[in-house]
């Protein structure tokens, strides 16, 4: 039997659960929604059916006017919290469908609940919110990323770890919406967030790559987004260059050490940030650098050659190639030293030596990015050994690559 001909004979059921006077009883009704729902979302993806798509339309619209508008005001905060939970595993298909006075209805009940007097409440709102802001209809609306952003940022300095784990991940995914707006044309980031919502998102981004390390990985998830997405005019202000400072010491800190996933994302960031030609990296002038320069090249440079992670090191040789000036690189001696780093890189893996098997398919994808990255840095490359070094990896891979299409 379908799912979608089950509801009619669960409906009194769970109609009876939700109005138990036990707050579990009433939870598990609604964790029973959250699971049927999900059910809907996997037949969907099975069967694009506009008329099956519909019937589950009308069946949210149902259970969101009769039943969550309700218990998401429920006086006990394990209802309120399943609540949350339910609305955020309406599927993006579902939510582009609905009515757009049941958006605001749902945007409108989520909203308040970051703030919630239960940590459980607070903790699952702001998933909630995470989810939302990456549904194309809420992520091209100005306000409600603005209003969210605002709902994030006393959450994540909450006392509770759990409530400033959702919030963390959260931002990194409004952080992430941006991106992705900024690549329209005509986006102004100061028309989504004004400049001190900006600042409180790269203080509590920053704060929060030192916190927990179930916290980092998200963190510097949002600084490397929010990062690239930054204009050229908020660094020529001294109270943003030292929040940016504090940054980069924090991103720093990630890209050396901590859990393989955090390692990822900080040399992810590192990429991403790096994308923003605006970002101030390497000379500042003619004879003085950016502070956090050497330090930044001397982490992806030790990720890339010394991390037993193949997927890390990938990430640290992409953020090495994505400078466009070679003045970005900082002083000759440094950009010498990242040459080395990725021939020293390049060489690892010819060698087959102390490699899992699992490994081997990285590898071979780190390989081809270290000669990517050397063909980027060779009209750079002064003469001597290591341009000799480089000719040779870039002759030997072009006639390796010749042989290949033969």
């Amino acid at each position: 039997m379908s799912i979608r001909n089950l509801w009619p004979d669960i409906k009194p059921d769970f109609e009876e659960s939700l109005g138990d006077k036990d707050p579990l009883v009433r939870a598990a009704a609604l964790r029973f929604i959250e699971c049927y729902a999900s059910s809907m979302d996997k037949s969907l993806a099975e069967d694009q059916d506009t008329e099956l798509m519909q019937e589950y339309i009308d069946w949210w619209i149902v259970m969101i006017g009769e039943y969550i508008q309700q218990t998401s005001l429920d006086s006990e905060g394990i209802v309120r919290a399943i609540s949350c939970d339910c609305v955020g595993s309406i599927s993006k298909y579902i939510f582009a469908r609905l009515n757009p006075r049941i958006q605001t209805l749902l945007v409108t009940l989520i909203l308040p609940l970051p703030r919630d007097e239960d940590p459980n409440v607070r903790a699952a709102a702001c998933r909630t919110l995470g989810v939302f802001v990456l549904f194309q209809d809420l992520r091209e609306d100005p306000l409600f990323v603005s209003d969210m952003a605002s709902a994030l940022m006393e959450q994540m300095n909450d006392k509770v770890i759990n409530v400033r784990v959702r919030a963390s991940w959260a931002q990194g995914n409004l952080c992430d919406a941006l991106v992705l707006e900024s690549e329209k044309q005509g986006f102004c980031i100061e028309e989504w967030v004004s400049t001190s919502l900006w600042t409180d998102l790269i203080s509590t981004a920053t704060t929060a790559a030192l916190d927990n390390d179930k916290l980092r990985s998200n963190a510097v998830r949002a600084l490397g987004s929010l990062l690239r997405i930054t204009p050229c005019s908020y660094f020529d202000q001294g109270r943003i260059m030292l929040l940016l400072k504090n940054a980069m010491t924090a991103l720093i800190k990630n890209i050396e050490t901590g859990t393989l996933k955090t390692r990822w994302n900080a040399c992810h960031a590192a990429n991403n940030m790096l994308r923003n030609p605006d970002f101030p990296v390497g000379y500042m002038d003619k004879d003085q650098m950016y502070p956090w320069t050497t330090g930044f090249y001397r982490a992806l440079c030790s990720s890339l050659t010394q991390c037993k992670n193949f997927k890390v090191r990938i990430n640290a040789c992409l953020a090495l190639t994505r400078p466009s000036l070679q003045a970005q690189y900082g002083s000759p001696d440094q950009f010498k030293s990242i040459v080395n780093s990725v021939v020293e890189a390049y060489k690892t893996c010819l060698d087959d030596k102390e490699t899992e098997f699992q490994e081997l398919g990285y590898k071979d994808q780190l390989k081809l990015k270290t000669i990517e990255a050397l063909g980027h840095m060779e009209p750079w490359i002064g003469p001597g050994k290591i341009k000799e070094d480089v000719d040779c990896i870039l002759k030997n891979n072009e006639q390796l690559t010749t042989n290949n299409e033969q």
